[in-house]
């Protein structure tokens, strides 16, 4: 089995101390194949942030693909986010921006949706641009024809239609709906991502259902799921207690489970949010549970199994490899 953990929204800068050390403990405790930080790792880009993030991904065990969110781009030195905005990035965290992880039954590829402006008053939005989704094609040419595809982002590609904040077109990617038809032509199985500090799932091309639901098919034999982080550290909660997702690959299998912290530490969620299972000669069966109301690569050692790919800052946390 293939276990990797998708965290989102750690904005160390607004983290709990005591919540920051039980998820170092249970991340290393279970000993996952990848860890996917989804952006947002700092409160406002400061370099005292930077650094807690940075220490935070030296204290885990697993290898670790990340990407950036809009926190993570300087909005004090404005010379900075205009001319080099991702310059603490590289420094602290990765000197790729989207980087890739291919292994036996999961490719995993990071886009960068932060932008440093934009043609409106509001910079937090994210966006893709045109060529980022002509060149998804020749990015997964190494992963392997059975395994699962994910892509990774900051910004979310699919509202949740039951929260007010979401429900806003101007929330969502620039681009989304082109992103996501590209994702199906690609094969794309899951998207994770974060931004909203909600936790919820949901399918490209589906209507709204109350209670689970079966994905409707974007092209034959293909579905693209999205799923969204809460916030794993902060304090800005948004109705919901600390969380990350746990994503199993079990054969033709995926199923993605919460995981959130609460008084007895990290409990994985009984019912998962999203079950995926591949069938031979037709398409993949996907069931969506809704949350509950109100609801390149780091890697301190080889995992057997598993290739790393990537060009972390620091040699001391890097793997190169491929398959």
């Amino acid at each position: 089995m293939t276990r990797l953990a998708h965290i989102s929204d750690l904005h160390f800068g607004s983290e709990d101390p005591e919540t920051t050390a039980a998820l170092i403990d249970e991340l290393n405790r279970e000993e996952f194949d990848l860890v996917i930080l989804s952006g947002d790792l700092t409160m406002a880009a400061r370099h005292s942030e930077f650094e807690r993030a940075r220490a935070f991904i030296e204290a885990l065990e697993s290898p670790v693909i990340a990407v950036p969110g809009n926190h993570d781009i300087t909005p004090y030195a404005l010379g900075e986010r205009f001319f080099a905005p991702y310059r603490r990035w590289h420094s602290y965290v990765n000197k790729e921006l989207e980087p890739s992880w291919f292994g036996r039954h999961v490719a995993v590829i990071g886009l960068n949706t932060a932008r440093r402006m934009a043609l409106r008053l509001d910079w937090s939005h994210g966006s893709l641009s045109r060529s980022q989704i002509e060149e998804l094609s020749g990015r997964f040419k190494r992963a392997r024809d059975s395994a699962f595809r994910i892509v990774v982002a900051h910004h979310p590609f699919i509202a949740e239609d039951t929260e007010e904040l979401s429900d806003r077109p101007r929330v969502m990617v620039r681009r989304a709906q082109q992103a996501l038809a590209a994702f199906a032509g690609q094969k794309v199985d899951l998207v994770t991502a974060g931004h909203l500090h909600r936790t919820y799932s949901a399918a490209f091309d589906q209507e709204p259902h109350g209670g689970s639901v079966v994905a409707s098919r974007t092209q034959p034999g293909q579905r693209v799921t999205v799923i969204q982080a809460g916030t794993a550290l902060s304090s800005r909660t948004r109705g919901e207690p600390n969380s990350f997702n746990r994503i199993e690959i079990d054969g033709s299998a995926l199923t993605v489970h919460p995981v959130t912290f609460g008084p007895n530490g990290w409990e994985r969620d009984a019912i998962p949010l999203v079950s995926i299972e591949r069938h031979t000669h037709s398409e993949p069966a996907i069931e969506l549970t809704p949350p509950k109301p109100v609801s390149s690569v780091y890697a301190p050692g080889s995992k057997s199994g598993d290739a790393k790919a990537g060009s972390p800052p620091r040699a001391s946390k890097s793997a190169p490899g491929g398959q």
